[in-house]
């Protein structure tokens, strides 16, 4: 055997095991020194996570550059009169602070919240009366000072119930439940799961879409079902899920209502027709298709002037189709019957993009043609209508359908700080809002001025229907329904469990006016006696009228005594013939 052959090969072994121990050692250091190594804890320093639910959503400042934010002022105003808003920012406990209260529907726990709506009108000093759809039948709340609604947001909570509680628990948009808070009335729909509810202009009757293609006119006071139409006879149809009331007007001045549903056909009802039977053999006075999915919101709106001749009163659907629709309905009369398939009366056809869930109309004041909001999808557009022009499209940040929006009008001062330095009087500045809710139980608010504006030469196109977003606040509740009253006093929110939340609005204090340094009258003075004589009554008040105890005349006292000759010279004395006649038929009679 070669010695140096042997000797070569040794050594060149020796330096391939060393090249694998360098390469080995070169991986270990590296692996050590990389981010994922040099972060790592051992479980021992390692903290559990703990689920948190988010009981409100909050933020500091709103930017371009940051659209997500609360305004700082928004945020204040919301926390200050409806409680919507982080616990540090709610007033405590005071006479003019808000009230809540949550209950359940007698339908709760078998239905949904699926409408709630406010009647158009009210008396004076009360409250405007709510109807809250759920299951088979319409619960009517509030319509008067002494209902059990109206009683409990009167009184604020009791300061022992929320004395255990935390912060967070104590300010939540779903409380306890209330069980004091009773219906006032209950309109029963027959066993028939009720869907939508709306209400007359006089407030009175009420048109309530029901399963199997029911439509029920109802009398909100007595309760009873004055007709009933039928979209399929008594074969049964589809769930009806919007009705409405049309304009009484023309020379027949007939009163007339729509219906939509799940069979994608809208619908013109005559109550003026034939009275006889339940409504099932009467045919509709108009149908009109085109969908191809079912109708979720319809919604009407009129534009123009008739003296002029530009007169257009139309209805707009929203389908699970994606689209948006434009009906004529003026030319409708009681000799016309459109049951055809035909797009006639179709004015405009516009694409969401999405199924459309729910519909809002802004009506300006003049003859321009209103602004049409359709939601769908976690996405809100805004249209012309006759057009089909898409003017806008808001991004919401919702993470599940929206299924609700609302109008609002807040008043407030202009500048506060500027009035109460110059002295005088505050103006107050009127503000809208539009208020959207979904089934991610996200509540969100955004400026809705610029539609609102005369100035609109001034205001760029882009800026005009660019809805900034103001404020917003999250529960742990799917939200199905939400409303606020006429009078931007009251907002009802309704879950899918059948839970309904009332805010009553804090009490309005006049901002931004400066008030005069009155001093405190001196006991024993007229003016002390007479303090809070001129203090009108609120509307939670029981107002008594109390009647005045009538002076009694010379003569009356006599009598009372059984003086008669005395009363009959005291008579005689004040000069008055029907005293003297009536005091001597009474004395020898």
């Amino acid at each position: 055997i070669n010695l140096g052959n042997v000797c070569s090969i040794h050594i060149s072994y020796q330096l391939k095991v060393l090249k694998l121990v360098l390469f080995i050692l070169t991986a270990a250091i590296a692996s050590f020194t990389s981010p994922s190594m040099t972060s790592y804890k051992p479980s021992s320093s390692l903290k559990s996570l703990q689920p948190q639910t988010a009981k409100s959503i909050t933020f500091a400042t709103a930017s371009k550059a940051n659209p997500t934010e609360s305004l700082p002022s928004e945020q204040k105003w919301w926390s200050n009169k409806f409680h919507l808003g982080p616990t540090s920012q709610i007033p405590k406990k005071k006479a003019t602070s808000a009230t809540s209260v949550t209950f359940q529907t007698p339908s709760a726990g078998s239905a949904i919240i699926s409408h709630v709506t406010f009647a158009p009108n009210t008396i004076k000093g009360y409250p405007y009366q709510m109807a809250v759809v759920a299951g088979p039948r319409v619960a009517l709340y509030g319509g008067t000072q002494s209902s059990s609604l109206s009683r409990s947001l009167a009184r604020p909570k009791n300061s022992k119930q929320t004395e255990g509680k935390s912060k967070e628990e104590q300010f939540t948009l779903f409380g306890e439940d209330n069980s004091t808070v009773k219906p006032d009335r209950t309109v029963s729909t027959g066993g028939q799961p009720a869907h939508y509810a709306s209400y007359h202009h006089d407030g009175r009757l009420l048109a309530v879409g029901c399963d199997h293609g029911y439509i029920k006119i109802c009398d909100a006071q007595s309760r009873a079902t004055i007709r009933t139409f039928s979209t399929h006879g008594n074969r049964g149809g589809y769930t009806i899920r919007s009705t409405g009331w049309l304009p009484e007007g023309g020379k027949n001045k007939q009163r007339m209502i729509w219906s939509a549903g799940d069979d994608a056909t809208l619908r013109i009802w005559n109550l003026s027709g034939d009275m006889g039977g339940a409504g099932e053999g009467i045919k509709p006075l108009a149908t009109m298709k085109g969908h191809g999915d079912s109708i979720r919101s319809c919604v009407h709106f009129s534009y123009g002037d008739k003296k002029k001749g530009n007169y257009k009163s139309c209805l707009v659907s929203g389908s699970y189709d994606h689209t948006v629709r434009v009906w004529d309905v003026e030319s409708l009369t009681s000799a016309s019957n459109l049951d055809s398939d035909d797009n006639d009366n179709c004015l405009s056809v516009m694409n969401h993009g999405a199924p459309v869930e729910t519909l809002l109309i802004i009506q300006s004041s003049g003859d321009d043609v209103p602004i049409i909001i359709s939601a769908g999808g976690t996405v809100i557009k805004l249209w012309n209508p006759l057009l089909g022009e898409c003017l806008s499209t808001i991004q919401t940040k919702h993470s599940k359908t929206i299924t609700s929006l609302s109008l609002a009008t807040i008043f407030r001062a202009d500048n506060e700080d500027k009035d109460i330095e110059s002295g005088v009087d505050g103006m107050k500045n009127i503000s809208r809002r539009l208020i959207s809710a979904g089934l991610d139980g996200l509540i969100r608010i955004y400026s809705a001025d610029s539609l609102f504006s005369e100035d609109n030469e001034e205001i760029d196109k882009g800026e005009k229907y660019h809805l900034q977003y103001l404020h917003g606040v999250k529960t742990s509740e799917p939200i199905t329904a939400l409303a606020m009253s006429p009078d931007n006093t009251r907002l009802v929110v309704g879950s899918s469990n059948g839970y309904v939340t009332v805010r009553q609005r804090a009490k309005y204090v006049p901002q931004g006016v400066k008030r005069k340094n009155r001093n405190e009258p001196r006991a024993g003075t007229y003016s002390y006696f007479m303090r809070g004589a001129s203090v009108g009554a609120d509307a939670d008040d029981h107002i008594v009228m109390l009647q005045k105890k009538k002076k009694l005349q010379k003569y009356d006292k006599f009598l009372q005594k059984f003086c008669y000759g005395d009363a009959l010279d005291a008579a005689l004395n004040s000069r008055d013939p029907r005293a003297v006649s009536k005091l001597t038929q009474c004395i020898y009679t």
